[in-house]
């Protein structure tokens, strides 16, 4: 069984054996049966391990990205948001814990304390921190957080909205390098 590092993921933007532009049935190959097939019907399909997953351009069948965008610890099945394992491989997922978010600051002091270079900038006007393989990490401030009534309405949840950027919490893990 092989072990995919998210710690090498960031550093190279390979996912174990896993790189970008190999075709479908390779991944499946390497990886083993998915949990799920998608057609997004966009051209583009996915194949999901746990919420891992990898994006392919329909003509080309080609993997052109990876991503998990499930890492915030604020539902129950956080665990089975980033933990995956079958008979092919397994994950390690480095500094996640399962019902525990981490911060921008925490992020920042990990990557120092183990020596990974990485720059902080915007993507489509979110923070992020981005590693020089192209794979970056986005983080969240919880400002689409909503409440729902049981009448059906909704109201934004203002109490969880965080303001200070060091305190936004990892959101997701993620490789396009298409937009880079």
């Amino acid at each position: 069984m092989k072990k995919i590092y998210l710690k090498d993921f960031i550093k190279t933007g390979d996912f174990g054996p896993v790189k970008i532009g190999m075709k479908k049935q390779h991944v499946i190959n390497l990886l083993g049966e998915p949990d799920s097939d998608n057609d997004f019907g966009s051209g583009t399909f996915g194949l999901l391990y746990s919420w891992y997953e990898f994006f392919f351009d329909k003509k080309t069948q080609a993997l052109k990205s990876i991503q998990n965008d499930h890492l915030q610890a604020n539902c129950s099945e956080h665990d089975e948001m980033i933990l995956f394992k079958n008979d092919k491989f397994e994950i390690d997922t480095w500094f996640l814990k399962i019902n525990h978010d981490i911060t921008y600051k925490e992020v920042k002091e990990i990557l120092k304390r183990e020596n990974i270079s990485f720059s902080e900038e915007k993507y489509w006007d979110n923070d992020i921190i981005k590693f020089e393989s192209g794979v970056f990490l986005d983080f969240d401030d919880r400002d689409d957080i909503w409440e729902i009534y049981e009448d059906g309405t909704t109201k934004k949840d203002e109490s969880l909205i965080i303001n200070n950027k060091e305190n936004f919490v990892l959101n997701g893990i993620r490789y396009f390098p298409e937009y880079d």
